[in-house]
């Protein structure tokens, strides 16, 4: 888990610096949304982020920023591929894989962001629908990384739990009913001892039967 640990704070700082350079991005899908002429539709998967670096990207600093956010997203893959090789399944990670897909729809995604960033980067209606989705898809699957991967921990440590013994009870603990109980237990099993140890002479008088046969001289 020091692993995916480590490789999600790499996210989260690359992220960082993305997010200061989200204006640049988005002016780099714009660009490119031109030169492909796709200018109707929103920016609604990675796989389309991928086309536009690829072939319809002519400026080196737009290549460099679709570039960028194509990175942090293989990084989040990898952190995917970790949790799966750990063996941890269920909803949350259906919900990452979902969020990963490079083809899967996220021009309906809206992270929750500071207004001040939503009217900075995204001032008009117009440039939130088309890339509203786009940019929130990082910030959302960092999130949802995140939570799978604190599930995975509890998850765990519940069989640690179960399997620490519990201490034995203090003296305290014990009912006075069960100490008295195992007093007259120990009493009458030192009773019984002491008789047994006792020599002939105080056992009435009576000789200990012994087997028939030659007596030892």
């Amino acid at each position: 888990m020091n692993r995916v640990k480590d490789k999600l704070k790499t996210a989260e700082q690359k992220h960082k610096v993305f997010k200061q350079q989200q204006g640049i991005f988005i002016t780099a899908l714009q660009r490119s949304r031109d030169q492909a002429l796709d200018k109707t539709k929103p920016v609604c998967s990675v796989a389309q982020v991928q086309w536009y670096s690829e072939d319809h990207c002519n400026n080196h600093t737009d290549r460099r920023i679709l570039a960028t956010f194509l990175e942090i997203m293989e990084d989040l893959m990898e952190i995917l591929d970790i949790l799966e090789a750990l063996g941890f399944t269920g909803s949350m990670m259906d919900n990452c894989r979902f969020l990963l897909c490079p083809t899967t729809d996220i021009s309906n995604l809206r992270a929750q962001f500071p207004d001040d960033e939503v009217t900075q980067k995204l001032s008009c209606v117009e440039a939130r629908s088309y890339y509203g989705g786009v940019v929130s898809l990082i910030p959302m699957a960092i999130d949802h990384l995140r939570e799978t991967a604190r599930a995975y921990i509890v998850v765990q440590k519940e069989p640690e739990k179960a399997q620490t013994p519990k201490p034995p009870p203090t003296p305290e603990s014990v009912p006075q009913q069960a100490t008295d109980i195992n007093v007259e237990y120990q009493s009458s099993i030192q009773n019984e001892q002491s008789q047994t140890r006792k020599p002939y002479r105080e056992m009435g008088g009576k000789r200990v039967w012994k087997p028939p046969g030659r007596t030892r001289v």
